[in-house]
């Protein structure tokens, strides 16, 4: 039997990003009466603009809220191998999370749902499930990684519900352009050439509106609780032949230069997701394939 999510308060953390806005105006639109803690929020009566790091505070609009379910995206993102950022990552990503699972202890909250990614698997051989052990490459996956094991422990000390959802690649209209995707498309439309790596790499991509629909039925499917779940297409895409897909589909004079820059280090060379639990537990089954959704976001940018 499916949860409702009407008239359920529901506390999205980073609620004003780009995945958080998507998922706000969608559990709207079910009846949910959302509140949003953000760094960049516009306070009023359900936008809080907290520090997560500030337990203080964090407190104090969590128990005000006393949320029944809270979707947790907030999180300092970046892809730098450089551990001279670990000490901000491991204060946002980590404590920030300690602090918010804190706060909810004296709240009739149901439900913790945590955004993590895939970039936790590494190195490890692809197809990705769910039960390998996690090989971080970088301060941000590392953080992840100590973010999950934080919330399980934690939840199983208090007797709290959880749901982990590793997500994987995903693109839509109007991305920040420090996306692989959208960069490539608004280089190539305003006609300056794309650099990139040779392109060997291979990533397993999925629609937004895919990954909206993922987060709900987390909260709708009492299957998902406790569980940690991949959110992901299991097809992979060489990012070469993606490439070449939206220059063929953009058009234009701009040229796409494969192997201009070099690899990163730690490359993950091969990041493609199974599927079985997703389908198993929450009944997901992406609706827009990669072709289908590059076409949508060309459309709606034209």
């Amino acid at each position: 039997m499916d949860y409702s999510l009407k008239n359920k308060k529901i506390l999205v953390t980073g609620g004003t990003g780009y995945l958080g806005s998507f998922l706000v105006k969608t559990l709207q639109e079910k009846g949910a009466d959302v509140y949003i803690i953000s760094m960049e929020a516009e306070a009023n009566k359900h936008n809080f603009l907290v520090d997560i790091t500030n337990f203080d505070e964090l407190i104090t609009v969590v128990q005000q809220i006393n949320p029944d379910i809270v979707y947790h995206l907030a999180a300092n993102i970046s892809r730098d191998r450089d551990f001279s950022i670990f000490e901000n990552m491991l204060k946002v990503n980590v404590t920030g999370t300690f602090n918010l699972l804190k706060s909810l202890e004296q709240t009739t909250c149901k439900q913790f749902i945590f955004t993590s990614t895939s970039e936790i698997y590494g190195n490890n051989v692809s197809p990705f499930h769910e039960d390998l052990l996690p090989k971080p490459v970088s301060p941000y996956s590392l953080t992840k990684v100590m973010a999950e094991n934080l919330i399980r422990t934690f939840s199983q000390q208090y007797n709290r519900n959880y749901t982990i959802l590793r997500l994987f690649n995903f693109y839509g209209k109007n991305m920040s352009e420090s996306f692989f995707i959208s960069q490539m498309i608004n280089d190539l439309r305003r006609g300056v050439d794309f650099l990139m790596t040779k392109g060997e790499q291979t990533r397993d991509f999925l629609f937004v509106e895919d990954v909206v629909n993922a987060l709900i039925l987390a909260a709708e499917k009492p299957a998902a609780c406790n569980e940690t779940i991949n959110i992901c297409s299991g097809i992979g895409s060489p990012l070469a032949s993606l490439a070449a897909v939206i220059n063929q589909k953009q058009g234009g004079t701009a040229k796409i230069k494969v192997g201009a820059l070099p690899y990163r280090k730690n490359e993950v060379w091969e990041m493609i997701g199974t599927t079985t639990k997703a389908k198993e537990k929450l009944g997901f089954v992406p609706q827009y394939s990669l072709n289908d959704g590059l076409e949508k976001i060309l459309k709606m940018d034209e």
